[in-house]
């Protein structure tokens, strides 16, 4: 199964359009080569609610910038406006020329990000009324600019991103806490803070800005001025409480969690930074001597890493979503129901799927889409190990 074949069948599975976000960005990859993507939810009034971007630097940036330039004729964000009621692909491109390169707008905004040739398309819903979404794909300067043939192909796939990015009831299928924590699927984005043990942050790499906001819920507007938050979210401290409660004998909770977002699942860790020459024992004498480390990644949805699994294990498209059931439990009359289909058509694509996959029933299809790549990454370890 192609890329763009993989795209379409991730559009329909009934992802929340968050995780339909992370799920298609590495696929825009494939059908359209370009450095990074952006990818934002829009409001009816065009204000971004949600965002996913791969650059770690651009949340930070483009929050404390880009509202700025939301009325410099210069810029490229001064078209936001009329793309978003004429749901426009390729809007930009026009604007990116050797003034563009000498801009205030380039400078502060897109060099930073190693971003200067941007294919950008708004995605309607057919009804008129403006776009649901965005999609920027950037190249950097010395790469070449994107071309008509670049257009048409993220054309053909706005019907297929617009059934992705829509929101409706369907969009509640089960993630995060149907997988075990032991099980999660590849790692999207990550980031580190280093906090006191009384919850004062002293440092935060970039790439946490936008994992803090999906964990705190937040909107990521980059339209208008939106305030740093004050304090971490909740399960950051929370987190900080159980570990300084280990060490002060009060608690046996670990210091670690799992969060189910709408983006995918959230695994936060904290471990001690004991001083050079400090050792464990006097650490828990003194805690509050020691700094805290807290680790955040972002884990693809289940579904979509049950969906890439099956795709690069040769799966069809219908066998994928079937599998994709099944792995989650389902029996084969539950999926029938589901779908609207005969039982008999879902035997017969069970029956397909096991024999692409090499695996004999449910359970073993399960252990090799939730543990293969735990598995995979062990032996790896391993071999690495080994003495030569």
């Amino acid at each position: 199964m192609g890329a763009v074949e993989h795209l379409k069948t991730l559009c329909c599975l009934g992802l929340k359009p968050e995780s339909a976000m992370a799920a298609v960005t590495p696929l825009l990859h494939e059908i359209i080569p370009h450095g990074w993507s952006r990818l934002a939810l829009l409001a009816p009034d065009s204000a971004i609610t949600s965002t996913y971007a791969e650059n770690p630097g651009m949340e930070p940036l483009l929050r404390e910038r880009l509202w700025h330039f939301m009325d410099d004729p210069s810029a490229l964000v001064s078209l936001w406006i009329p793309a978003f009621k004429a749901a426009a692909i390729g809007w930009s491109l026009h604007k990116q020329g050797p003034g563009y390169l000498e801009s205030g707008y380039y400078r502060e905004i897109e060099a930073p990000l190693d971003s200067c040739w941007i294919l950008s398309a708004m995605i309607g819903d057919g009804t008129g009324s403006g776009s649901i979404a965005h999609v920027g794909l950037s190249r950097p300067r010395s790469a070449r600019p994107f071309t008509v043939d670049d257009i048409q192909r993220l054309d053909h796939l706005r019907p297929w991103l617009a059934h992705a990015f829509r929101r409706s009831p369907s969009a509640d299928m089960p993630i995060g806490n149907e997988v075990p924590l032991s099980t999660p699927g590849a790692t999207l984005l990550s980031g580190q803070l280093i906090a006191t043990p009384d919850s004062r942050l002293v440092y935060q790499t970039p790439s946490l800005d936008h994992l803090l906001r999906i964990l705190a819920g937040e909107p990521s507007n980059y339209t208008h001025h939106v305030p740093t938050p004050d304090s971490m979210p909740a399960p950051i401290l929370k987190l900080l409480r159980q570990i300084t409660g280990v060490a002060a004998g009060t608690s046996n909770a670990p210091p670690r969690m799992q969060v189910s977002t709408a983006y995918g699942v959230l695994t936060l860790e904290a471990k001690w930074l004991l001083p050079a020459g400090m050792l464990p024992s006097d650490a828990t004498k003194d805690p509050n001597a020691c700094l805290i480390a807290v680790t955040i990644e972002l884990y693809e949805n289940p579904v979509a890493h049950a969906a890439r699994v099956l795709r690069e294990s040769g799966a069809t498209p219908s066998q994928t979503k079937v599998g994709i059931q099944l792995a989650f439990g389902k029996s084969k009359p539950a999926i029938a129901d589901e779908f609207g289909i005969q039982l008999t058509s879902v035997a017969d694509l069970t029956k397909k799927l096991y024999q692409t996959l090499d695996v004999h029933n449910s359970a073993e299809l399960g252990t090799k889409i939730w543990l293969g790549q735990k598995q995979k990454e062990a032996e790896r370890l391993r071999r690495q190990r080994a003495p030569a």
